[in-house]
């Protein structure tokens, strides 16, 4: 039978353990610190250490505060008596001291310590500002948040630290101060899907709905996806606002529609009493996203009216789905429907030109687009350079190549390839030394056309280059 020892028996076990373990090594002491489970036992091993002699390595007195500070969260006076006793404390104490009086609710008594902290002369580091910013209550926040976020700046933590940032946002935030918050999140917080919740809880606490909504698109447009996020808006939405307006309802849509909640966007947009070619274009571009182009295709035809965007969405969708043709033939009725294109528009239709080996229509493009001065950025180069090395073009392709004032990896890459798949390997070779002259990282796509471009011609000096062009790349 299985006899369970009662808890002073553990006690006892307890004591005894610190006992022999501190008077063997300190070090065997700063491990049994991770057994503490209570105060009282916390207390014991630091009676332990007086006893012992250690208390006055600095090793010691750092590690007790930190564990009791961070991990028990017990009363700041007892920290406070571990703290006096510390002849230099380093940032890592002074920062578990704020950290302890955040966590009791004393929010001012850590701004105090922070401003004794850089009387000492020791500077915060990037842990500093997260536990002292988010303990504080809004009337300390309203007094004192702005020239803490000055602090932040001086030292130099304002755009090098995401932890750092959201505690900014959170801060604001709690104060009401939106502007403000969103100044601190557009610098680079939104790689952090915590980010964006801290902002959009933010709007809604305010009852801005239509800037959370707003920031939610922006937020999938960033490919930062949360359903259940999404729904907690809609709450919002639906329980404060009576009468939401046509905007904020196209900003719904559009949410549903980017996490491919399709049914509810279509409950959302036949509901609405007023729509527009927005309301009309989120359904549409959202059928598209999920691969319902008969869908898509039929909310497009109903529409009242159509502008650039939606036509560039149909074309770009029948692109995606390999529908080359019907690519094509939207781009026709666009144009006999007197519809501009614009850049977006163009590339798409390049595209589907490159895939049919349909050069005269490119050809056709490109004279349009020099023609209607359309943004010839270098997308646009890129998709020329594709369709017409895909039509075997490669002179023309070249040209364009020349005379683009920009290039990206891309361009170069489409060169590459493009040389390589039309028998002219050694031009493939030659531009890809450039590339490595200008510093221009190539993909694996790259070496690999070019590895096989010199296999398939048996060309035994090619493979030769290609390897070592490749070896000298990834060393």
């Amino acid at each position: 039978m299985l006899l369970i020892p009662k808890s002073s028996d553990f006690k006892l076990l307890f004591i005894s353990t610190i006992a022999e373990s501190i008077s063997n090594d300190y070090t065997h002491f700063i491990s049994i610190l991770g057994a503490c489970k209570t105060t009282e036992q916390f207390k014991q091993l630091h009676s332990q250490s007086i006893t012992a002699g250690l208390e006055p390595n600095p090793a010691i007195q750092k590690k007790l505060l930190v564990f009791w500070c961070s991990r028990l969260g017990g009363h700041m006076g007892y920290a406070c008596k571990l703290f006096v006793k510390m002849p230099e404390p380093d940032v890592v104490v002074w920062n578990n001291m704020i950290r302890g009086w955040s966590r009791v609710g004393c929010d001012r008594e850590g701004v105090g310590l922070y401003l004794n902290m850089l009387k000492e002369g020791v500077n915060p580091d990037s842990h500093t500002f997260p536990f002292l910013l988010n303990g504080l209550d809004r009337d300390v926040a309203l007094a004192c948040g702005k020239n803490l976020h000055c602090h932040v700046e001086k030292f130099g933590l304002g755009s090098s630290n995401l932890y750092v940032q959201n505690a900014l946002v959170q801060m604001y935030s709690l104060c009401g101060l939106m502007d403000m918050a969103r100044g601190v999140f557009d610098r680079r917080c939104k790689e952090d899907v915590f980010s964006w919740n801290l902002m959009i809880s933010g709007y809604n606490r305010v009852k801005r709905y239509e800037e959370s909504i707003e920031l939610f698109v922006e937020m999938e447009r960033h490919l930062v996806r949360d359903k259940d996020l999404c729904r907690r808006v809609h709450g919002y939405v639906s329980e404060l606002t009576k009468e939401p307006s046509l905007k904020l309802e196209n900003a719904l849509v559009n949410a549903y529609a980017a996490c491919g909640e399709m049914d509810i966007a279509v409950r959302i947009f036949k509901s609405m009493k007023t729509k527009d070619v927005i309301s009309w274009t989120c359904i549409v571009k959202g059928f598209v996203e999920t691969g319902k182009l008969d869908l898509a295709r039929t909310y497009f035809d109903q529409m009242p009216v159509r502008d650039r965007i939606s036509w560039t969405i149909m074309i770009d969708g029948y692109l995606r789905a390999d529908c080359f043709s019907e690519s094509l033939d939207m781009f026709r009725e666009m144009q006999n429907a007197g519809m501009i294109p614009d850049e977006f528009t163009m590339v798409s239709v390049l595209t589907a030109c490159a895939h049919l080996g349909a050069l005269e229509i490119g050809e056709w493009v490109k004279t349009y687009i020099d023609k209607n001065k359309i943004k010839n950025d270098v997308v646009v180069g890129n998709a020329l350079i594709d369709m017409y090395f895909k039509c075997g073009c490669s002179e023309k392709a070249q040209k364009v190549f020349h005379e683009m004032c920009q290039k990206d990896k891309f361009t170069w890459t489409a060169m590459v390839v493009g040389l390589a798949n039309n028998g002219q390997g050694q031009d493939a070779i030659n531009v890809f030394s450039q590339m490595q002259d200008m510093s221009i990282q190539p993909d694996e796509i790259t070496y690999l056309v070019l590895k096989l471009e010199a296999s398939d011609s048996l060309d035994l000096t090619m493979i030769s280059k290609s390897n070592s062009l490749a070896n000298q790349n990834l060393n």
